[in-house]
């Protein structure tokens, strides 16, 4: 009897044993499924925002009034989308929330929209590179010129793995069209003129708005050929000739009388430096831009997608 009471005790156990384990398992495997599915719902949420803004935008532009200056606001929250790593960002205001702000909402001003079509990039630009609003579009260098102005106007975008924002950048040649349509619906057209991948150091270079007296557009983000955040792919494009008239008497005057260039152009001396352990990154032969106008500038064929990353790059990479 005694043995037959221990065989139940022994079962009874066991299969609380096993009672436990399952429950276990299917607490941890719900843990696991929320954990992955974070990151690709925040990213649909940023994707939605931005395509919506970006629509708005478009409207607001069409609507707008010679006479009156637009108001391209949109509003979006403060926290929430964060995106993995974006302290990493140049040029990135890192906000301070409260625990009051926590939760809020911050009103973005656009500048205007960029449009690549060669790499199906369509965004808003912000009139700052902040660390929310690089979540919902691209944003202006604060320290550059206004994309058309005398000098450097300097355009930043993250580089996500799913073919988003910047993440083809490093698929436009010499030559392919950047469009740039401005609050008062003028559209500059910029030509592709030199790609490269410069160290971070380096980018203060390239990016100020006081390195060139040509009307030029620089676009940069991340990449991660030669490691992780220590390098950046930076695309230089200089404004077509047939879009000078659109340039404003009043933007003219602003920018002739700007100071005199105190920073020279950067030159080979000044771009990158690789290590011995680092290969040199290899330029794109620079050439100059069509002499069509971009009426009759074919549209280009989008480019094949870049090669999957090296796996040890993060799922959303940051400028």
């Amino acid at each position: 009897m005694k043995k037959i009471d221990s065989n139940n005790e022994a079962r009874a156990n066991r299969k609380a044993t096993r009672t436990v384990l399952i429950a276990l398992g299917i607490t941890l495997l719900i843990v696991g499924i929320i954990l992955v599915m974070i990151e690709p719902i925040k990213r649909m949420k940023r994707k939605k925002i931005s395509t919506d803004a970006l629509n708005y935008i478009e409207l607001q532009i069409e609507a707008s009034n010679p006479e009156e200056e637009p108001q391209m606001t949109y509003v979006v929250p403060r926290t929430g989308n964060e995106v993995e790593g974006e302290g990493y960002d140049f040029g990135g205001e890192t906000e301070e929330v409260t625990e009051e702000e926590y939760g809020g909402t911050v009103t973005l001003n656009s500048i205007g929209i960029l449009n690549i079509s060669a790499i199906n990039c369509r965004y808003s630009v912000w009139d700052t590179a902040s660390q929310v609003s690089l979540r919902y579009g691209l944003g202006h260098y604060v320290d550059s010129v206004m994309p058309g102005e005398i000098g450097n106007a300097t355009i930043l975008g993250h580089n996500y793995r799913d073919g988003s924002m910047f993440h083809k950048l490093g698929n436009l040649k010499a030559g392919d069209a950047v469009k740039f349509t401005r609050t008062d619906g003028i559209v500059l057209t910029f030509y592709v003129t030199e790609s490269k991948i410069i160290s971070a150091d380096d980018l203060l270079d390239y990016a100020s708005g006081n390195i060139t007296t040509d009307r030029q557009l620089t676009l940069v983000t991340c990449t991660y050929e030669y490691g992780r955040y220590g390098w950046r792919r930076v695309v230089i494009c200089k404004l077509s000739e047939d879009c000078l008239p659109y340039v404003t008497e009043e933007t003219a005057a602003t920018t002739e009388s700007a100071p005199a260039v105190t920073q020279p152009e950067p030159t080979a001396e000044s771009s990158i430096e690789p290590t011995d352990t680092i290969p040199e990154p290899t330029e794109e032969p620079t050439i100059p831009p069509p002499e069509t106008t971009p009426e009759s500038t074919p549209e280009t064929t989008p480019a094949p997608d870049e090669q999957e990353e090296s796996s040890e790059t993060t799922s959303e990479n940051i400028p």
